[in-house]
């Protein structure tokens, strides 16, 4: 399956991953800087006495909100936040639709102030868990793959040529609740990443397909030096999925 699927975010993600923007939480002296993405297909929670779907589409989302704030009110999957920051120490996550019914509290691993995170919500009813990623360091044109799907328990990625979507060339592999990294030299071209086995991917993913304005697939492209790739559980009916990406700093 080789579909190029633009990871959504909401109306937060920027073209450069969103790594620049402000945040409107309070935090301590020294916070987390963090993004929050939904992985899991389906957040469903009790409505009288029977599991029902919440936060079902990007037409109709829920809110997310962390430690009792909203950070925002376009969470469903596949999307994601731009940075922002928060405090030091374990979050607490809620997904809440209009309704009032919720997914959640979800705790996350303690974060230390001054790093930068992705947190991933995944599962399915009723265990729902939060994957905590530190984010990788800046280092020249980079690929990266987020290995957030309890299905995959690990998966391979790497990279392809763009225009004519052949050659594809595996680089690495991640386990699942981690991300893995690899460097590209001081810059690329035609250039798109993949997740799963080079004869048959997951998913696959050109610059231009993450970023229209990337129109010859080159990394890096203005501030961003890192294409992010996303594995997430498969949504069923779905057109978009299961991986998904974003152009990083």
């Amino acid at each position: 399956m080789r579909r190029a699927i633009v990871l959504l975010a909401g109306a937060l993600l920027s073209s450069c991953g969103g790594s620049s923007s402000s945040s409107a939480m309070p935090s301590q002296a020294t916070p987390a800087r963090v993004r929050f993405a939904d992985g899991a297909p389906e957040l469903e929670a009790l409505v009288g006495s029977t599991p029902q779907s919440i936060c079902s589409s990007a037409s109709n989302p829920c809110y997310l909100q962390v430690n009792g704030q909203t950070v925002t009110s376009l969470f469903s999957y596949g999307s994601m936040t731009s940075f922002a920051n928060v405090t030091s120490g374990p979050l607490s996550l809620v997904a809440r639709d209009t309704l009032g019914y919720a997914v959640g509290p979800l705790t996350t691993a303690p974060l230390t102030g001054g790093q930068r995170y992705t947190l991933v919500v995944v599962g399915s009813y009723p265990a729902y868990r939060v994957l905590t990623f530190a984010e990788p360091a800046s280092d020249g044109a980079q690929l990266s793959l987020y290995e957030a799907s309890p299905a995959v328990p690990q998966a391979a990625f790497g990279r392809f040529v763009a225009s004519s979507h052949s050659g594809f060339d595996e680089l690495g592999s991640a386990r699942l609740g981690t991300v893995v990294t690899v460097r590209l030299g001081k810059r690329v071209t035609d250039f798109g990443g993949y997740a799963g086995p080079s004869d048959d991917p997951i998913g696959a993913l050109t610059l231009k397909a993450v970023n229209a304005f990337d129109t010859h697939d080159v990394l890096p492209f203005h501030a961003a030096g890192r294409l992010s790739l996303f594995l997430f559980d498969p949504k069923s009916g779905s057109t978009s999925g299961p991986l998904f990406g974003s152009l990083d700093r």
